[in-house]
């Protein structure tokens, strides 16, 4: 093997340096590009984290009122309910109320009409004994003027 003289060899030194600095100096510059691409990202979530911050204070703003609205409609629909029942309970009352009342017309004009049948039967009875007594006066009337003649 040959031997390397110290100037070749300062030489080759100088060239491996140059080549190192341009592979660092690359490094350099894409560690500059990579780290702007994070800033830029970095602010990119910042502002998505910030959007996501707002749409969730107006969820829990929609949510609020949501949950008023859900009570608010739960107590009108239980007192539907009530009131609902309370009519029901008092139509149903008031049907048996006048079917009673009904049944009570009903009697007392039964019973009118069983005093009217009796009267009118009383009279047709006087009427009978009447138009029978009548009859005999005749018959008898007659008879006496069959033995006067």
């Amino acid at each position: 093997m040959s031997t390397i003289n110290r100037e070749e060899f300062d030489a080759r030194l100088e060239t491996i340096e140059v080549r190192m600095d341009g592979r660092v100096a690359a490094i350099q510059g894409q560690i500059a590009q990579l780290i702007a691409r994070l800033d830029a990202d970095k602010e990119l979530h910042a502002s998505r984290l910030q959007q996501i911050e707002t749409s969730m204070r107006e969820t829990a703003n929609s949510l609020a009122g949501l949950k008023s609205i859900f009570v608010i409609t739960a107590v009108s629909t239980v007192t539907a309910i009530v009131l609902g029942v309370a009519a029901f309970n008092a139509t149903l009352l008031s049907n048996m109320v006048a079917s009673f009342e009904s049944g009570k017309s009903t009697a007392a004009a039964q019973a009118e009409l069983r005093r009217q049948g009796q009267e009118t039967a009383a009279l047709l009875n006087r009427l009978q004994e009447s138009m029978t007594k009548a009859e005999r006066d005749r018959a008898s009337a007659t008879e006496s003027r069959q033995t006067r003649q």
